[in-house]
């Protein structure tokens, strides 16, 4: 039987397009290649992005502001927490999409802000779009732009900026799928890197990593493929601290590459009580991200008992470094990237690791329902480049009370 995903990667290039994975099944695998890639371009630049922070660090008062549409928004979720911690000031996560509808409600004018900015392209209009109208509504603005397109708009943009920084990273993140599979755990990883600048184990922590990716690499793809042929057409994901953005992104991830034929939803696992469990039918999978943290766990745990107790579900998929005798029990299926306690993984690095399930869910359910994950949405209701939006300035509008517009697809 072998590996499913590595048997995916390994056909010819005929039956790959003919399946519709002529990009997606390689993406998928290849990314923890790219992560010590990507993690050697953030070491190279190491000195000029702590001086870059340093400037504005020394400001006083300051704030950041992480953002991006869509995948590119939950990265800001999986490392919104470290970052805090780290610098130990005030940190938003804002989609673009929120900022150029709603700058004076995202932009606060008296704080020195920080706007990190997070993009597959960076060809986006509101990638460039939020850019633009931070920097009109105060210039007290500065600019941190993490892509995968060194030819993007947003990359060009900041690079010609004083007041910016553009990290460009390897081209072979800039995924050629519809979905964003690489793009997303590698930008999460420079977040990471970016939080802990100051105070980092490098060479162990990237290693740990990469142990962790390739594990599951090695281990989840036949399981995934199990679960994947089973009938179901709704999965919840749930994730506390760091993995709720692998949450919200796994459902996304999950719902894209079906087309929207797996409807899915996402919580923290103690927030699924208030109402989201009403979703859960005999149709319905729920996937749990366990944390590292064993004070995070211990609410995890309380809520798995309940939903077994309640028996609600078509099945339960743990997903975590080892899962203990008294979890086992709580789930039909789990996987385990660590069960001999071999790697020394920090819990704020689990989101680039824990994505590689909901994309496999993705791929495999996408490829079970007959349709082709490279492009699963063949009436072109989602494009890998959004089109059709206008973003206007908001100055201009403001003085004129006319729409002149400063970014277009």
């Amino acid at each position: 039987m072998g590996n499913s995903l590595t048997n995916l990667v390994n056909l010819d290039n005929k039956k790959k397009q003919e399946l519709g994975i002529e990009f997606t099944a390689d993406e998928i695998y290849g990314q923890v290649d790219l992560w010590e890639k990507n993690y050697n371009i953030f070491i190279s630049k190491k000195e000029e992005i702590e001086k870059f922070l340093h400037d504005f660090l020394k400001e006083y008062p300051n704030s950041i502001i992480l953002t991006g549409a869509g995948t590119s928004e939950f990265i800001g979720y999986c490392v919104e927490g470290q970052i805090r911690s780290s610098f130990k000031i005030p940190i938003n996560v804002f989609s673009t999409t929120k900022i150029v509808t709603s700058p004076e409600q995202t932009i606060i004018k008296d704080l020195n802000t920080l706007l990190i900015s997070f993009a597959r392209s960076g060809n986006s209009p509101e990638s460039i779009g939020a850019v633009k109208i931070a920097n009109e509504i105060t210039s007290r603005i500065r600019h941190f732009g993490i892509t995968c397109n060194e030819e993007g708009l947003l990359y060009k943009e900041l690079s010609k900026n004083s007041n910016s920084f553009a990290l460009a990273l390897n081209p072979k993140t800039n995924d050629r799928g519809l979905a964003m599979t690489a793009s997303f755990s590698n930008m999460v990883l420079m977040g990471i890197l970016l939080s802990k600048i100051n105070n980092f184990d490098y060479i162990n922590d990237i290693n740990a990593l990469l142990k962790s990716g390739n594990n599951i690499l090695g281990i989840a793809p036949n399981i995934i493929k199990d679960i994947s042929s089973l009938k179901f057409n709704r999965a919840v994901f749930l994730g506390d601290s760091e993995n709720f953005g692998t949450a919200i992104e796994s459902h996304l991830k999950l719902q894209e590459l079906t087309s929207g034929k797996v409807m899915c939803g996402y919580d923290t696992f103690p927030g699924l009580r208030h109402g989201p469990e009403a979703v859960i039918d005999d149709n319905t999978i729920v996937v749990a991200y366990l944390s590292l943290d064993t004070y995070t766990r211990k609410y995890e745990k309380d809520l798995l008992k309940e939903l077994k107790d309640k028996q609600i579900g078509k099945l339960i998929l743990l997903v975590a470094d080892k899962i203990e005798e008294d979890e086992k029990p709580l789930c039909n299926y789990y996987i385990e990237f660590d069960p001999d306690n071999a790697i020394d993984m920090k819990p704020y690095y689990t989101p680039p690791v824990y994505i590689i399930v909901g994309q496999l869910l993705g791929l495999f359910k996408s490829l079970n329902l007959g349709l082709k994950p490279d492009n699963p949405s063949e009436d072109g209701v989602i494009n890998r480049v959004v089109k059709g939006v206008k973003v206007y300035d908001y100055n201009f509008f403001k003085d004129k009370k006319i729409f002149n517009i400063i970014a277009e697809r």
